[in-house]
């Protein structure tokens, strides 16, 4: 791949599809000018090693990793302003806690926090608003003014007024370079970053018989983490024809409250939660539940590492499954082949899911939900990674299947701009713990 040469002052953005080479040539670009980067694949890394070293079994409490302080002094060669970055990006009052306890937008704010503290003469971030709430985004935005930066961007608007320049990235290769406004006046700037798209048909749908009642019934549930209380005393019903968008800062609950849903939170057994008509801890198995729920979130993304295809990614939908342990009948198969061709990836069926960009992956997520059309959709952030392209074909699938009134919606998103129009209730948390809901 060609490289950008960076002038002093040069302040650069980097666009493309997804799978197009963005991240490849940002991480050329901090290697050749000695750059602290930021992404997805670092913060992943991080939370392997944090796995790896989990020390549980050999103490008498939980091992919840190292603690943010630890991590920012670790990146930092004099540990002399480890308080001072801290404080700007939120993290104060979590310094004490471990890694495997902070939300999506806290381990995003550690990894800008480690990035930031090393004091580098050019930042290389690769879409660091993406998990971010909107109250850190401004200031993030002002940290970022006057340093030597590299920005790759799936949304312009993450671009506005921080960068002077900006590189196209197709198949590999920059295709456009040069001066911000000569760039986006550019016609194959328009052709590359074009957003129309529609005529989507859904593909087959295998029914389901779906119990009576409200699909989700929560009472009185009280959920705690690494000793903070993230949720207390909360009622929640999601009846049928409902759809909601669960929204609030980063570290709030909403991740939380939705894994209650899907199971994937322990205290689910220890509460009064009832989904599908099922009470949890009544007997039932976790795949009862599961077989009438889709999910996709950023931790179902990172605990995605086995070697499949992206055929098996979507297959492995039908059976809730990290990997593909199952045989798939033949119309299942050809479901998962047609999910393939509505997001745009047929000719991607047989490559290895981890050789594939980080947008890539979390589009064949986005399909391994839909696949089986479930009467419960449970999508937080969704559109994390994708390109203004896919995120309109995303959005526009998600609300032509609740359009047919058979699967209901639980959609978390910190950006604006992904708008479901199937939304009809809102639950919006104000602070860990305390939440406003409206119609």
């Amino acid at each position: 791949m060609a490289e950008l040469e960076i002038q002093p002052g040069e302040r650069w953005g980097l666009v493309g599809r997804n799978g197009s080479g963005k991240t490849r040539l940002a991480t050329n670009l901090a290697e050749k000018y000695g750059g602290a980067m930021v992404s997805f694949e670092l913060e992943d890394a991080l939370l392997e090693r944090e796995v790896r070293e989990d020390d549980s079994e050999f103490l008498d409490r939980v091992d919840y990793g190292r603690t943010v302080r630890e991590l920012i002094d670790e990146a930092s060669t004099e540990r002399k302003n480890s308080e001072a970055v801290a404080e700007m990006l939120g993290l104060s009052a979590r310094m004490a806690q471990g890694f495997l306890t902070l939300s999506t937008g806290e381990r995003r704010r550690l990894m800008l926090a480690r990035a930031l503290v090393a004091e580098p003469d050019l930042l290389v971030l690769d879409e660091p608003f993406d998990g971010l709430d909107q109250d850190f985004r401004d200031p993030l935005r002002s940290l970022l003014m006057g340093r030597g930066l590299i920005l790759v961007a799936n949304r312009l608007s993450d671009l506005d007024g921080l960068v002077s320049h900006l590189a196209c990235v197709d198949g590999g290769k920059i295709v456009l370079a040069g001066e911000r406004e000569e760039v986006m006046r550019n016609e194959v700037f328009r052709q590359l970053m074009g957003i129309k798209r529609g005529g989507v048909r859904l593909p087959k749908r295998i029914e389901l018989e779906v119990p009576d009642g409200p699909l989700v019934l929560m009472n009185e549930v009280t959920v705690t983490h690494g000793g903070r209380e993230i949720i207390s005393s909360f009622d929640w019903t999601v009846e049928r024809g409902q759809n909601w968008k669960i929204s609030g800062p980063n570290g709030c609950g909403k991740s939380t409250l939705v894994n209650l849903v899907t199971g994937d939170h322990p205290q689910c057994y220890s509460n009064e939660v009832t989904v599908m008509g099922m009470r949890r801890g009544s007997g039932e198995s976790i795949w009862d539940i599961k077989r009438f729920v889709g999910i996709i979130s950023p931790a179902l993304h990172q605990q995605y590492r086995v070697g499949s295809t992206a055929l098996e990614v979507v297959a492995s939908g039908f059976f809730d499954s990290v990997g593909l342990y199952r045989q798939v009948r033949p119309t299942q198969w050809q479901i998962a082949r047609d999910w393939l061709e509505v997001i745009g990836m047929g000719a991607w069926s047989n490559r290895g899911f981890r050789t594939l960009s980080y947008g890539q992956q979390r589009l064949l997520l986005v399909a391994r939900a839909l696949v089986k059309q479930p009467p419960l959709l449970v999508l937080d952030e969704p559109c994390q990674g994708l390109d203004a392209l896919n995120r309109a074909l995303v959005l526009e699938v998600i609300d032509r299947i609740a359009l047919t009134g058979m699967t209901q919606i639980l959609y978390i998103t910190h950006e604006p701009e992904d708008r479901l129009e199937c939304i009809t209730h809102e639950l919006r948390f104000l602070e860990a713990g305390f939440v406003v809901m409206s119609g």
